[in-house]
C-alpha cells in the first residue's frame, strides 16, 4: 500500500509529460501552420486583387471598345454609302442639304433646321460656301446620312461629348447640334489631332486612331478623341471622330475600392487620364503619369516602370505595380499599392485567429479527444462509408451509430433512392424532348417567290405549341400554327395527335374551313381527358399571293403591307378544337402582294412577362413587327424573338413560345415546291 501513491505519482507525472510534449508539438505545428496559414492568405489576397484589377482592365476595356466599335461603324457606315449611292445619278437635294442653299457670309449653316426635322435628330453643317457638283453632293448627303448614328452614339455612350465628320473639302457636320456662332468650321480644324492622324501620310493602312488627351475648348473638361478615315475608293474623304469626356474613366477608378493603393489610367504617352485624386475635369492642363506616383518611386523612370511590369503585382522597393494595356485603346490601368501596409493589416488580422486557432486546439487536445472519436469521427466515418455503398446500391442497412446520427444515415438512403427515380424520369423527358423535336419542321423552303421560317421554344421539357407547313401542290402551301391547352407530356400528346390529324385531313377537305371542322370532329370524340387546341390553319397562293383561312380560337396572325406596318388579321370566330363536335368554322380572305409579309404566333409571346409581372402584350408585338416589310421570314422570327427575350429579361418562361413567319416576294406562276 505504501508503494501506491509513488506510483500514482509516476502515472500523473508520465501522463502530465506526455500532455506536456504533446501540447508542446501541437503549439509547435500550430505555429507552423499558423505562418502557413498567413502565407496563404497573402497570396489570396494578391490573387484577389490581381483578379480584381483583370476585372477592372477588362470593364475599361469593354467601354473602350464599345466607343470604338461606333467609330468604326461611323467609318462603315460612310464608305459603305458611296458603294451604294456613289454609282446612281444625282438626286434631287434633301430638306437638309436645300437648307445649306441658304448660305451668308460665304458660310454654309445648318443653324435654320427644316421640318419635320429637329435639332436632336441632325447636328449642325458648316463650310465654306462652293459650288455644288456631283462629287460634293454626295459627300454632303453622305455626311447627313451619319445623322441617325450620331444620335444613337448620344443616347449609348455616356461619356460622349461630340460625334462629327470633317471633310477635305472645307466642312464639318458636328452632333450634338451646336449654333455656327458657338462652333463653325475654320481652316484650323486641318492642325487638330482628329483630323491629321487620319490623313493618308501619317495612316497608311487606314486604322482607327485615339489623339493625345487635350482640355475641350468647349469647357467640357479634360477629354480625348477615338477616329477613324473614310474613304471612297482610295480616295481620302475625311473622319470621322467620337469626343469622349473622361469624367467617367474618373469614376470608374474610384468606383474600385483598395485601402492600400490606387488605380489610375495613363496612355502611350506618358499623359494622366484618370486618378481617384489627382485627375478632375476642371483641370486646366493634362498631367502626366509622374504626379500619380508615390514620392517613393518618383526617382524611377515611369516609363520604364509601366512598360516593365507584368499582369501580377510586381513588389518594387516598398510597393507593388501592376499594370494592362487595353486591348481596344492604346491606354494602360495602373494600380500602385502599399506592400507593407497590405503585410501588415494581414498580420493584425490573422493575430486573432492564430490565437483562436492555438486556444481551440489546446482545449481540444485536453478535453475533446476521446468525445469526439466516440461521437463524431467514428459516426462520420460510417457516414461516409455509407454513401459509398448507396452510390453502389451495396448498403446491406443503417450501422451501429448513436442515435442522432440515424436520421442522417435514413435521409442518404432516401436521396439515393429519389435520386435513382428522379434519372429515369429525366431520361424519359429527354427522350420525348427530342421525339417533339423531330416530328416539327427543321427544314424551311425559301424560293424565289416565298420564304418560310418558324421557331417554337417549350417552357417545359416537352411542349403543347407546335407548328407545321406542307405543300398542297406546286404552289398552294398549308401553313398552321397551334397551342394546346396544359403544358408538359400530357399536352405534348394532344399536340402529336392534333398535327396528325391536321396532316391527314388538309390534302382532302375542300379548304381550311372545312379541315377545322372535320379535324374538330376527330379530336372532340372519346376526349375524355377535356383537352383543347387553338388552331389557324392558312392556305397561301404563292402563284396569285391569294391566303384563305380559318381561326379555331387562336391568336390572330399579323399581316405587314408594304407601308411597314403590322395590322391583325380579321378574326373569323371559330372554336378551340376538341370541345364540341359538329362545328363549322368560317373561312377569311386576304390577298398578299409582293414584299408582304404574315406573322403567326402563341400566346406564349403576347403574355411574356417580365421580372415585375408585366405582359409583353399584342399592342408591343405590333410595335416590335413595325417597319419590318423589308425583312425576310427568319429575320423577322428571330426580331420578335429577341424582343420577347430583352422584355422578360431573365425572368421565368411562363409558357411555350412560337413564331411562323411567310414572307411573299413576288408572284410565280411555275415551279415546283
Amino acid at each position: 500500500m505504501s508503494d501506491s501513491p509513488a506510483r500514482d505519482s509516476s502515472f500523473s507525472a508520465r501522463f502530465n509529460r506526455i500532455m506536456r510534449l504533446t501540447l508542446t508539438v501541437v503549439l509547435f505545428i500550430s505555429g507552423g501552420l499558423a505562418y502557413l496559414q498567413f502565407d496563404e492568405r497573402r497570396r489570396a489576397e494578391r490573387d484577389l486583387l490581381v483578379q480584381r484589377l483583370d476585372e477592372r482592365a477588362q470593364a475599361l476595356n469593354f467601354i473602350m471598345k464599345s466607343s470604338a466599335d461606333y467609330v468604326e461603324a461611323m467609318r462603315l457606315a460612310g464608305e459603305s454609302w458611296y458603294t451604294v449611292q456613289g454609282a446612281r445619278p444625282p438626286a434631287r437635294p434633301p430638306l437638309l442639304e436645300a437648307a445649306l442653299a441658304q448660305a451668308s457670309e460665304g458660310m454654309w449653316r445648318l443653324d435654320d433646321i427644316p421640318k419635320p426635322y429637329e435639332r436632336r435628330h441632325t447636328g449642325n453643317l458648316t463650310g465654306l460656301e462652293q459650288p455644288l457638283d456631283d462629287s460634293l453632293r454626295y459627300e454632303l448627303e453622305m455626311a447627313l446620312s451619319l445623322n441617325p448614328l450620331f444620335e444613337v452614339i448620344a443616347k449609348n455612350i455616356p461619356n460622349a461629348a461630340w460625334s462629327y465628320y470633317t471633310s477635305k473639302r472645307n466642312f464639318i457636320l458636328i452632333h450634338p447640334w451646336v449654333p455656327s456662332s458657338e462652333f463653325k468650321y475654320t481652316p484650323e480644324l486641318y492642325t487638330h489631332g482628329f483630323y491629321t492622324e487620319g490623313l493618308p501620310e501619317n495612316n497608311r493602312e487606314r486604322r482607327r486612331f485615339w489623339t493625345e488627351a487635350y482640355i475641350d475648348q468647349a469647357g467640357k473638361g479634360l477629354m480625348v478623341t477615338c477616329g477613324a478615315p473614310v474613304y471612297e475608293g482610295d480616295g481620302f474623304r475625311g473622319t470621322v471622330a467620337l469626343d469622349l469626356t473622361l469624367d467617367v474613366l474618373n469614376e470608374f477608378v474610384r468606383a474600385f475600392s483598395s485601402p492600400h493603393g490606387t488605380l489610375f489610367v495613363v496612355n502611350e504617352r506618358g499623359q494622366l487620364l484618370a486618378h481617384p485624386t489627382a485627375v478632375a475635369s476642371a483641370d486646366k492642363a493634362v498631367k502626366t503619369v509622374a504626379d500619380a506616383l508615390p514620392p517613393a518611386l518618383a526617382s524611377l523612370n515611369p516609363a520604364t516602370l509601366l512598360a516593365g511590369t507584368s499582369q501580377s503585382l510586381d513588389a518594387v522597393g516598398a510597393h507593388y505595380v501592376w499594370s494592362r494595356k487595353l486591348a481596344d485603346a492604346p491606354w494602360r490601368l495602373v494600380y500602385v499599392g502599399d506592400r507593407l501596409a497590405m503585410l501588415r493589416d494581414l498580420f493584425v488580422d490573422a493575430g486573432t485567429d492564430v490565437a483562436a486557432l492555438l486556444i481551440g486546439l489546446s482545449l481540444m487536445l485536453l478535453m475533446a479527444t476521446r468525445a469526439t472519436r466516440r461521437e463524431f469521427i467514428a459516426p462520420a466515418q460510417k457516414l461516409v462509408d455509407h454513401i459509398e455503398l448507396e452510390s453502389r446500391a451495396a448498403a446491406v442497412g443503417i450501422p451501429d451509430v448513436p442515435e442522432g446520427w440515424r436520421p442522417w444515415f435514413e435521409t442518404i438512403t432516401r436521396i439515393f433512392n429519389d435520386h435513382g427515380q428522379l434519372v429515369s424520369i429525366r431520361q424519359e423527358l429527354d427522350v420525348a424532348r427530342r421525339m417533339q423535336h423531330s416530328i416539327l419542321p427543321t427544314r424551311f423552303p425559301s424560293r424565289p417567290d416565298v420564304q418560310l421560317h418558324a421557331r417554337m421554344i417549350a417552357a417545359k421539357e416537352v411542349g403543347g405549341d407546335f407548328y407545321d407547313f406542307f405543300w398542297l401542290d406546286a404552289n398552294r402551301l398549308g401553313i398552321a400554327i397551334a397551342d394546346v391547352s396544359g403544358k408538359g407530356v400530357p399536352a405534348a400528346l394532344f399536340m402529336a395527335v392534333a398535327r396528325t390529324l391536321l396532316r391527314a385531313t388538309a390534302p382532302t377537305t375542300a379548304g381550311p374551313g372545312p379541315c377545322l371542322a372535320l379535324a374538330n370532329d376527330l379530336l372532340s370524340q372519346e376526349n375524355d381527358t377535356g383537352m383543347f387546341v387553338t388552331l389557324f390553319y392558312a392556305v397561301f397562293d404563292t402563284a396569285t399571293g391569294h391566303l384563305s383561312y380559318a381561326n379555331g380560337g387562336h391568336n390572330p396572325p399579323f399581316l405587314i403591307g408594304a407601308d411597314g406596318i403590322g395590322r391583325a388579321l380579321p378574326t373569323t370566330g371559330g372554336m378551340a378544337l376538341g370541345v364540341l363536335e359538329g362545328e363549322s368554322y368560317a373561312e377569311g380572305a386576304v390577298d398578299l402582294g409582293p414584299g408582304d409579309s404574315l406573322f403567326l404566333y402563341t400566346d406564349g409571346v403576347t403574355e411574356a412577362f417580365d421580372t415585375g409581372g408585366r405582359l409583353f402584350t399584342e399592342a408591343r408585338l405590333a410595335g416590335v413587327l413595325d417597319g419590318g416589310q423589308s425583312l425576310g421570314a427568319a429575320d423577322l422570327v428571330d426580331k420578335v424573338v429577341h424582343a420577347v427575350e430583352g422584355f422578360a429579361a431573365g425572368a421565368a418562361q411562363s409558357d411555350d413560345i412560337t413564331c411562323v413567319a411567310l414572307h411573299f416576294t413576288r408572284p410565280l406562276t411555275a415551279g415546283a415546291p
